[in-house]
């Protein structure tokens, strides 16, 4: 039960395996685009598979202080951020954490680990998903489009340990956060995923990278898998006050993060060309998908700053089960949403492709609705 709730998507591995069958995977939110200096990289890289990995990752990390302009003091390299979620939990020991649903499932997933209490923030459909004032409250409360973060006094807030949110949150894809400000926020740390920001064209507007480093009851943290499009060798990074940084160093295991990752990673932090073709190409698309899926009978997207969609089934004959199975037999494989808390299978996400691969799963989709 529990690696149903707590699936994700991109397992293509598994696809095959049960269908026999090669898909285009619109269930993992990768970028389409590959960046020209990779293979040059791999080649680079070949001589470094033979030695230990720089324990310390010193190369990227410099790498990632200069494209922020933050000390290199501030950032702590991982296998992927969801190590980091593990790490800061197994270090910080919270009682209880805070997640705003539905939500990325490794922050529930990690904080069980340990044992701590979830409390949930749920975000409403009908108030388009959106983080605002007590949900809980009158009716003439909900759906306010005040920033809950400005105004909130959940009972919650001040019991819990850590506050875990996405900003653009997955899989709504919606900015839950549109300032700098956390004066409502009383948790001794709030840690801001943000795996999605890269695709936001005004993310330095939007990101808390800048609080970090001088707030530590702040945390962002950055991945290499989606807008760089490395989910295979598994890296991502941490910006926080250096303090922690310090105390999450003496706990994380040495090595964690492979020679051919550290040097991929830093080739591709410095492909400006890339950086702007993946923010051409995918705000393009986006407004290509919207606009496409709006008009077919039995859908309902919603909208979207990152590189993936939320879309709700309004055909009542239809399910996201059904709609899956039906795409993979057309080679296509779409992300089921029913096992998202606050989501049910009325609800499917899909990430971004190229055009071709786009206009393609949208013919699929008016076919089968």
């Amino acid at each position: 039960m529990d690696n149903l709730r707590f699936a994700h998507g991109g397992n293509v591995y598994e696809i095959k395996r049960k269908y026999g069958t090669e898909v285009i995977d619109f269930s993992a939110n990768v970028n389409p685009l590959r960046s020209s200096l990779l293979k040059a990289g791999f080649s680079q890289g070949y001589e470094g598979i033979f030695h230990y990995p720089d324990t310390e990752a010193k190369d990227l990390i410099s790498e990632i202080a200069n494209y922020w302009g933050v000390n290199e003091e501030n950032i702590l390299v991982g296998n992927g951020s969801t190590e980091l979620i593990y790490l800061l939990v197994h270090t910080l020991m919270p009682e209880s954490v805070l997640i705003p649903a539905p939500a990325f499932s490794e922050f529930e997933r990690a904080a069980e680990s340990i044992g701590a209490k979830v409390e949930f923030i749920p975000l409403k459909e009908e108030c388009g998903f959106r983080l605002d004032i007590p949900m809980w409250g009158t009716e003439a409360q909900t759906c306010s489009r005040k920033n809950l973060l400005n105004e909130l006094r959940h009972p919650i807030m001040g019991d819990a340990d850590i506050f875990f949110i996405s900003n653009p949150n997955n899989p709504t894809g919606n900015l839950l956060l549109t300032n700098k400000g956390l004066e409502g926020v009383s948790c001794p740390l709030v840690v801001i995923d943000e795996a999605f920001m890269d695709f936001v064209p005004q993310e330095k507007e939007y990101t808390f990278i800048y609080k970090a480093i001088e707030d530590n009851g702040v945390v962002v943290l950055r991945s290499f898998t989606k807008f760089f499009a490395l989910p295979g060798p598994r890296v991502g990074y941490l910006i926080a006050h250096q303090d922690l940084i310090a105390r999450l160093k003496t706990a994380q295991p040495p090595w964690s993060v492979n020679t051919l990752a550290q040097s991929l990673a830093g080739i591709i932090l410095n492909d400006h060309d890339y950086i702007k073709e993946t923010r051409r190409v995918i705000e393009e698309e986006r407004v290509f998908l919207l606009n496409e899926l709006a008009k077919i009978d039995g859908l309902k997207p919603y909208p979207s700053v990152a590189n993936f969609i939320l879309i709700k089934i309004t055909n009542e004959e239809m399910n996201s089960q059904i709609l899956t199975e039906r795409l993979i037999t057309k080679g296509i494989l779409i992300r089921d949403c029913g096992n998202f808390r606050e989501l049910n299978n009325k609800f499917i996400r899909i990430a971004i492709l190229s055009h071709d691969e786009n206009v393609k799963l949208i013919t699929e989709l008016r076919r089968l609705l």
